[in-house]
């Protein structure tokens, strides 16, 4: 039997112990900080989660683009209403305050609203 196999029987047979406290070697680091960060999106994970995926994501590499194509690229299976939620998590994760960036009345000047914007 392919280890594969042998991991997807003992899960479906819920012998977790042997599958689920085995280091991951298949996948680099920045991917399965990426995939935390995925699924906490389709969870509609806590902000908290959200600081420590997206954190994680970045000390293995990812840029603040790619955990922004993550939340683009979850909406056709999860559903825009999750991407949504997630959005200002995510956005407060990496440092930006969509909040904030909403605050600045339109009528503003326009100097003003690209300063709370980056």
């Amino acid at each position: 039997m392919r280890a594969h196999e042998e991991k997807l029987l003992r899960l479906s047979m819920n012998d977790t112990e042997r599958v689920l406290h085995t280091p991951c070697v298949t996948l680099d680091a920045k991917t399965r900080a990426m995939l935390e960060l995925a699924m906490l999106i389709a969870v509609d994970g806590p902000a908290t989660a959200f600081e420590t995926a997206a954190g994680m994501a970045m000390a293995t590499g990812a840029t603040e683009e790619e955990l922004v194509e993550i939340l683009i690229s979850a909406a056709p299976t999860v559903g825009t209403a999750h991407v949504v939620a997630a959005a200002p998590k995510l956005a407060l994760a990496i440092g930006y305050d969509v909040d904030a960036a909403l605050e600045v009345p339109p009528r503003e000047d326009r100097r003003q609203r690209d300063d709370v914007l980056h």
